[in-house]
């Protein structure tokens, strides 16, 4: 087989966390990936899509699902049976802080001459520390927009061409590091290529299912993506993709959209490969009220069979909610409010009222939304363990309000990392945070620590570490006997759920008396592992409680072959 072009790979977030004792927790409870984070980011999709229009042969290998899948799979050596001119590895959150630079370090053993290139926003923001203290990475890709750089770097190196020109790129030149401007930064999204039959060629072609799935549930939660945005027009000040920090790290002093006649093209081609749930990345209202009209009225046109998941970022109204539901047949809501407590709230960057927020949901389940999603948060500014409670409480009043309307309120912390870039990380102290890492190396110091408590890179002048973590143990008691109460849940989910946060903040003060001791290794900690293992998974909650479809992989199999025979 020819060689690849570039191999996408994506790591978990820590490459030998199949070894290690590491008592994660809830930190991943609440979005689709186990707490490996074996997620990849869009940009992968993207980047593939747009090399292969270009006539690049691009493999993507998610080496986290892999290794989730089988104890058997070993990343060096596949690594070492690759054969590639360019490998690409994301660090776009900081999770995978020590899974990319210990992935890349394993691409040099094998093939030391093949140039690394790592990227995502994580990445962009650490890029020069990277390059002066790890030399298994060779290139950093700054940016939200990587597509055409990427291919002007693959150009470039197989031609010969000096890399001056490559923008967005920092490198290394004459024994320092080389910073090119930051000048693709796309206005619009209209050129992004997103080819929703990718996956499946690839798969069909290396015959790897495995390494191509978006997260390890996917089969059984299978789900697809449509990009509204890059960028963001809220500041949310623990966030990286806030609008401070886009312009400041990224370069985008406003967000680039897609046409919502292409946006809508998107729900409609994904559906001809995924019988799922189609997420909608964005608030489809930032670009102002005409753009989410024309948006919903050109997917309407599409007769859309798929449930479509919905951002909103602030509350909305009757208006929107019938339109939206005109639209399509089937649609769920996600919002996150962060906290009950209207000053918290402020203090996040967000200032609407209960009210407002309760007005929205009547709104949308009075449309038909099929489920309407809350997420609120611990590890907040101004937060105190009493305000967490208040959270709790507030959701007993949503439950009882809402009951048989399905509405469903969700806590967790904000974990493991505050984001690099925002701008509660940039000034910690105006906000009330303390950090524990700064640089890379710090966190790379922190990803590896037996528990998430210690993995934490901050706590706030209101919420210590220790009380992030009680809050959260307590709180997620509190969501589940609430759940029970109204019938949300069956007594045997209820009970299993309370059982296992109990039993996850035992181990978790086990843990911290070990730690206590002066050590964070060694046979005591060792001897935890499994049990750390089966306990950082659905903590707080059922992570099934958060599946848009009944639907499997298994379901979309006739409508793949029919997509791939049109497309012959």
């Amino acid at each position: 087989m020819a060689s690849l072009d570039l191999l996408l790979m994506h790591p978990p977030n820590v490459m030998d966390f199949r070894k290690r004792t590491m008592l994660l927790g809830p930190i991943s409870d609440l979005i689709p990936s186990t707490p490996v984070f074996e997620m990849y980011p869009i940009g992968f999709t993207t980047i593939a899509s747009h090399l292969d229009s270009k006539g690049y042969r691009v493999r993507i290998a998610n080496i986290a699902t892999r290794m989730l899948a089988s104890k058997r799979f070993d990343p060096s050596r596949f690594v070492k049976s690759v054969d590639a001119k360019l490998v690409g590895i994301d660090l776009h959150w900081m999770p995978h802080v020590q899974g990319a630079l210990e992935l890349a370090r394993i691409v040099k053993v094998h093939h030391p001459e093949t140039p690394v290139v790592l990227g995502g926003f994580s990445a962009s923001y650490y890029h020069e520390e990277i390059l002066s203290k790890h030399p298994y990475v060779d290139f950093v890709m700054r940016g939200d927009s990587t597509e055409k750089p990427l291919e002007m770097l693959i150009q470039a190196l197989q031609s010969g061409r000096p890399l001056d020109s490559v923008p967005n790129l920092t490198w290394r030149k004459d024994k320092g590091v080389k910073v090119n401007p930051l000048t693709h930064i796309p206005e619009t999204l209209d050129e992004v290529v997103i080819d929703y039959g990718l996956m499946i060629r690839k798969v069909l072609r290396y015959g790897d299912l495995e390494g191509h799935l978006p997260y390890r549930n996917w089969k059984s939660n299978p789900m697809s993506i449509a990009v509204s945005v890059r960028g963001c027009t809220h500041n949310c000040v623990n966030c990286a993709g806030s609008c401070d920090s886009f312009a400041v790290n990224f370069g985008r002093s406003k967000p680039a959209f897609r046409s919502p006649k292409l946006l809508a093209e998107d729900v409609a081609t994904a559906e001809q490969y995924v019988k799922g749930a189609t997420f909608v990345v964005g608030d489809i209202r930032q670009a102002g009220k005409q753009y989410a009209s024309k948006f919903l009225s050109e997917l309407g046109n599409h007769k859309v069979r798929n449930e479509i998941v919905i951002e909103l970022f602030t509350p909305a109204d009757r208006e929107f909610a019938d339109q939206v539901a005109k639209s399509v047949d089937r649609f769920s809501v996600q919002m996150s409010p962060e906290t009950h407590d209207e000053v918290v709230r402020r203090a996040q960057g967000k200032s609407y009222t209960n009210e407002s927020l309760e007005r929205t949901a009547e709104a949308m389940l009075d449309a038909g939304c099929g489920r309407f999603d809350m997420f609120y948060m611990i590890g907040l500014p101004l937060q105190t363990p009493e305000s967490v409670k208040g959270t709790v409480e507030y959701a007993r009043k949503l439950y009882t309000k809402f009951k048989g309307k399905r509405l469903f309120p969700f806590i967790s912390p904000l974990a493991p990392f505050l984001d690099p870039g925002g701008n509660a990380f940039e000034s910690p102290e105006m906000h009330g945070f303390r950090l524990f890492a700064s640089t890379l190396e710090d966190h790379l110091k922190l990803a590896t620590m037996p528990s998430w408590k210690y993995v934490l890179n901050y706590e706030t002048v209101w919420l210590t570490r220790s009380a992030i973590v009680e809050a959260t143990y307590s709180s997620g008691l509190g969501m589940n006997r609430i759940k029970r109460e109204v019938g949300l849940i069956t007594e045997e989910v209820a009970d299993r759920t309370a059982n296992r946060i109990v039993a996850a903040h035992e181990l978790s003060n086990r843990i911290d008396a070990i730690v206590g001791k002066g050590t964070a290794s060694g046979g005591e900690i060792e001897a935890l592992r499994e049990a750390a293992m089966d306990l950082s998974e659905s903590t707080v909650c059922e992570k099934t409680e958060l599946d848009w479809t009944e639907d499997t992989f298994w379901a979309s199999v006739p409508r793949i072959m029919g997509a791939l025979v049109r497309r012959r």
